[in-house]
């Protein structure tokens, strides 16, 4: 329940309080904004049952979307974006194909969060007290090619919620957010490199850290 509440409220509540609770009939009334939250509410509810049935493991820490970390700069793109939405401030002219494709974007990251959470879970259901402590050292599902799938996904949910809300600050911050998750996978990496010494270097040459065979 704990799950679904913060996911719901960190996605959807900001987007409602940034809007303006007063009318949140006009919020409803774009049918891409309307599509969007059905999909928060069941991206909400699948994030819970992945909480569920995860394997209570006192060294094991749930990764899940907005559950173990997000910037600062997600929650600020969330409600700058919703603000100028309704209001028309550092937004384009309406365009619904792109308001759809903002949708699609954000969808790709929702896709590639179940993926990776998933993996995680299928993994501590089999392995048990054998499992990793951390997904990072896992040679399965998207981590088979990237080490930190979640930087991705956060990424194309920020960038199609921009695009959804019209926002050109939305898309701004997007530089700046990718600044930051680097700037956190580069310290990540350092104390990895310490902790996880034996299997490290193997991880480091057969994965990449966000995009394949790229970086």
């Amino acid at each position: 329940m704990s799950q679904f509440l913060y996911t719901s409220l960190v996605v959807l509540g900001l987007s409602f309080f940034a809007w303006g609770l007063d009318d949140l009939s006009g919020f409803f009334a774009n049918p891409v904004r309307a599509v969007f939250s059905l999909v928060v509410l069941a991206q909400s509810s699948i994030n819970a049952t992945f909480a569920y049935v995860t394997p209570s493991e006192p060294k094991h820490e749930h990764h899940f979307d907005l559950a173990r970390w997000h910037s600062f700069m997600f929650e600020t793109i969330f409600v700058l974006a919703a603000f100028g939405d309704r209001r028309n401030i550092l937004a384009w002219n309406e365009n619904m194909p792109l308001r759809w494709a903002g949708l699609g974007i954000y969808l790709i990251g929702w896709a590639l969060s179940l993926w990776t959470n998933w993996t995680w879970v299928e993994h501590l259901q089999r392995e048990g007290g054998r499992a990793f402590d951390n997904p990072v050292l896992l040679f399965e599902g998207p981590f088979k090619r990237i080490r930190y799938p979640s930087m991705v996904y956060l990424v194309f949910y920020c960038l199609g919620f921009a695009i959804l809300f019209r926002s050109w600050i939305g898309l701004v911050l997007i530089v700046p957010l990718i600044g930051g998750i680097i700037n956190r996978i580069n310290n990540m990496e350092k104390i990895f490199e310490v902790q996880y010494k034996n299997i490290w270097p193997l991880r480091r040459h057969t994965s990449k850290r966000m995009i394949p065979y790229l970086y």
